[in-house]
């Protein structure tokens, strides 16, 4: 040990227990104090690196901005945070964690000359798995955490090589395991360390500075830290983040893996923002995507700019308090209104782009036979086969209609369609309906709709819930309310969902709790049969506890094995966890994780997972995939899906709750989302993380007229052919000619894969769980970094 490196940063939530204008304005004020202390100490050091509180500056006070570039010149201010902003970091998708290390180093290059080699991400719940390859792969070399804390994972050393699933590796420090973090009080906290620094091979990292709301290194803290370099005889000194690392030499030890934090509540909570932001990922991938079709296919010019946009927005609402579900009440308006204005954006881009492209398409039907052709647009990157719904308009374009509708596509094939209720009450003026179709990977195709006369029935009254399919039988047991099932293969399950709800005196992170307490189920009230025909058939069923309800609807399909939950929860209680419990035979979970899949045990708290969970055992299993569920408990093949949890917004019980006060509560009213439970492989060719895919981004329907046109009926322009790889983005380049695909391997599988790219067709060699990103001009492709440089 040679001394101490202190770091003059400022821990800035740009929301937590404030909302982001008035952090912009605090933040401003810090930098100015930060740039005084840099002109009356010329070795004083300060690290902050935060594109979006950059924009701030440069919005309110450019002069400052500009001061804030010369001292990056000088090497005096470390720009030591490479992505956009700290985010939660596992519950978006890994294409949102490559995003956030694109436009975060783009925007330092761009505006300050340089790449970042440091990302600083000292308060976020916890580190995906994916972390250290998407770092090395975007001019990452090292990486400072916190959480977890040394309570919820025993290190070696707090300086190590943190090394990925696929094998690349960065240096890692972990902050605050010897020394306080942000400490006002650095003889203090130099002090407490160094017994343990002396025993150490490694030097100690202390960052020092005022935290959260803002606030830079003080004088007193500069003048201590002189004062302790000349007392002591080891060294302590003001210096970078890029410094420490780079005079320590390579670490002793590694650690591999995810590394997740036993204060389990930012997993859970808020799932109305982590739904949304999962809505606005997908349709920013599609947007893209779509767009990459209308530039291929119309020659239209790609709208870069307007979704650079739309994701610095999403990106923002990924910091970790906000995503978290950490922050106040308040700050989830803004962070709505953000997401839906980037939800809308994306959603444009994609309908001008698939309008036009079908605008072009040559239709099946013709003037005086036809009303209506239906395009169905799949933008995944492997073909779509199942159930697809649309709706057409009747009056007043037509007569009134309430008959059953059929499908026909280019070769004569009829496709039977399903009435279900559609959207207005309006009988006669419009038709939803239900049909089973295979699409091409990023393509269409297209269908006329025909009339089968007769009166199409939709809704049955009964108070059956009993359903008798090509794969499976269910029935809901009476007294509990719980789904028992026999597939075709002779499995049965007998308490597949339970909705339970657990006691939880835990506040907002958890920090005073370890686990929820006793659960207690959920009182059934009533089931019945609510939708029938040939595709599917739904039953509703409601539950009860205290003042809420909740109400599921199952559906079963005939043609797939695998089923449908929607669920809706109108939620009045306070200091509760939902569940939906599942009862299987199974002992090993696999969890899906950003941009990878994480094969865990049985937990003591709730874990956080991605879009879909395996149980699997003696050559069985059992998937759920979710659209709104991001946290899970695993018990000898007890599974608990967390529904939603109603802590106390902002609540860091420091002091006994007042029992007076009229706290605000999460996750009051309604909560929707939907999971669906695969029996088996559907033998499609669609892998889970594909089925996955399709679930939370369904395929998209234009409804046309007929017109000529000179595309055909049917295409398909990009696809990957692999055995568990999948496209994460395809998009224009930021730099240059060209448009960029990025694949991930999930499974841990290596493999020759095959890339369809617009009458192309390349041969990929793919590692196990690598991130891999092609630049493809023309007829060439080649790999490049996450940066795309």
């Amino acid at each position: 040990m040679s001394g101490f490196y202190m770091i003059g940063n400022t821990h800035f939530d740009p929301v937590w227990l404030w909302r982001w204008d008035e952090a912009m304005s605090s933040i401003h004020a810090t930098f100015r104090s930060a740039l005084d202390r840099m002109a009356e100490d010329r070795d004083f050091k300060y690290s902050f690196a935060t594109p979006p509180v950059f924009e701030w500056i440069r919005e309110i006070d450019p002069q400052m901005l500009e001061e804030i570039k010369m001292r990056v010149r000088e090497g005096r201010w470390e720009l030591a945070e490479g992505w956009w902003l700290q985010p939660d970091c596992f519950s978006a998708s890994g294409e949102s964690y490559a995003r956030q290390a694109l436009y975060g180093q783009r925007y330092l290059k761009e505006n300050f000359g340089v790449y970042a080699d440091t990302v600083f991400n000292i308060d976020s719940f916890g580190h995906n798995s994916a972390t250290p390859e998407i770092l090395s792969k975007s001019h990452v070399k090292y990486y400072c955490m916190v959480r977890p804390e040394k309570r919820h994972l025993k290190l070696e050393s707090p300086y190590f090589n943190w090394v990925g699933k696929s094998g690349a590796s960065v240096k890692a420090f972990r902050a605050g395991e010897r020394a306080e973090v942000y400490t006002k009080n650095v003889r203090g906290a130099i002090d407490a360390a160094l017994p343990s620094v002396l025993e150490s091979e490694c030097d100690e990292l202390v960052v020092y500075g005022v935290t959260n709301h803002g606030g830079a290194p003080t004088k007193a803290a500069i003048a201590d830290i002189k004062a302790l370099d000349e007392e002591r005889p080891f060294s302590v000194k003001m210096s970078g983040v890029r410094e420490y690392f780079e005079a320590q030499g390579e670490p002793r030890v590694s650690f591999c893996g995810e590394m997740i934090t036993g204060d389990f509540g930012p997993y859970v909570n808020g799932v109305g923002v982590k739904r949304d932001n999962r809505r606005a990922e997908y349709a920013l991938l599609f947007a893209e995507r779509a767009a990459t079709l209308a530039k291929h296919i119309l020659n239209w010019q790609y709208p870069a700019e307007r979704i650079a946009k739309a994701w610095r927005d999403v990106m923002f609402c990924q910091f970790h308090d906000i995503l978290g579900g950490a922050s106040i009440k308040e700050a989830y308006v803004d962070a709505r209104d953000m997401q839906g204005g980037a939800i809308s954006e994306a959603d444009r881009i994609s309908s001008y782009s698939l309008t036009a492209i079908a605008k072009r398409i040559k239709t099946l039907g013709e003037n005086g036979v036809t009303a209506w052709n239906i395009t169905v647009f799949n933008l995944a990157a492997t073909d779509y086969e199942g159930y697809i719904e649309s709706e057409v308009q009747w009056l007043h374009e037509f007569p009134a209609y309430k008959g059953n509708l059929a499908l026909i596509d280019a070769d004569g094939k009829e496709y039977p369609c399903q009435p279900i209720l559609e959207g207005s009450v309006i009988d006669g003026f419009r038709s939803r309906f239900v049909f089973y179709a295979r699409v091409g990977a990023m393509g269409y195709k297209t269908f006329r709709l025909v009339k089968k006369g007769g009166d199409a029935e939709r809704i049955l009254k009964d108070s059956s819930s009993l359903y008798d399919g090509r794969y499976y039988s269910a029935s809901i047991t009476e007294g509990a309310g719980a789904i028992c099932l026999e597939d075709k293969r002779g499995r049965s399950f007998s308490d597949l969902l339970t909705p339970t709800v657990f006691s939880d005196e835990g506040d907002t992170w958890c920090f005073n709790v370890k686990a929820y307490g006793a659960g207690e189920a959920m009182r059934f009230i009533s089931s019945e049969c609510c939708e029938s025909g040939i595709h599917r058939t739904t039953v509703k069923a409601v539950f009860g506890y205290r003042d809420s309800l909740l109400t599921l609807y199952y559906t079963f399909y005939d043609n797939s094995p695998y089923f449908d939950v929607r669920y809706r929860a109108d939620w009045r209680e306070a200091h509760t966890v939902l569940k939906l419990m599942l009862n299987t035979p199974y002992k090993n979970i696999t969890v899906s994780s950003p941009f990878h899949s994480e094969k865990r045990g049985n937990t003591d708290f709730d874990m956080p997972m991605g879009e879909w969970i395996t149980l699997d055992g003696d050559g069985d299993e059992i998937s759920v995939l979710s659209d709104g569920i991001f946290a899970y408990s695993f018990d000898e093949g007890k599974l608990g899906l967390s529904v939603l949890r109603s802590c106390i917004y902002g609540d860091l019980r420091i002091a006994p709750l007042d029992a007076r006060a009229d706290y605000p509560i999460m996750e009051q009213g309604i909560t929707e989302g939907k999971i669906r439970i695969v029996l088996e492989k559907c033998g499609t060719g669609m892998g889970i993380s594909d089925m996955a895919s399709a679930f939370n981004a369904p395929v998209r329907v234009i409804v046309d007229s007929n017109h000529a046109g000179s595309l055909s009926s049917e295409g398909s322009f990009v696809r990957l052919e692999s055995k568990s790889a999948f496209v994460s983005a395809v998009k224009q380049g930021e730099v240059g000619d060209g448009d960029i695909v990025r694949i991930a391997e999930y499974s841990g599988i290596a493999q020759r894969a095959k890339l369809h790219w617009f009458g192309n067709v390349f041969d990929l060699d793919i590692a196990p769980y690598e991130i891999k990103t092609l630049k493809i001009v023309g007829d060439e492709v080649k790999e490049v970094l996450i940066t795309e440089d």
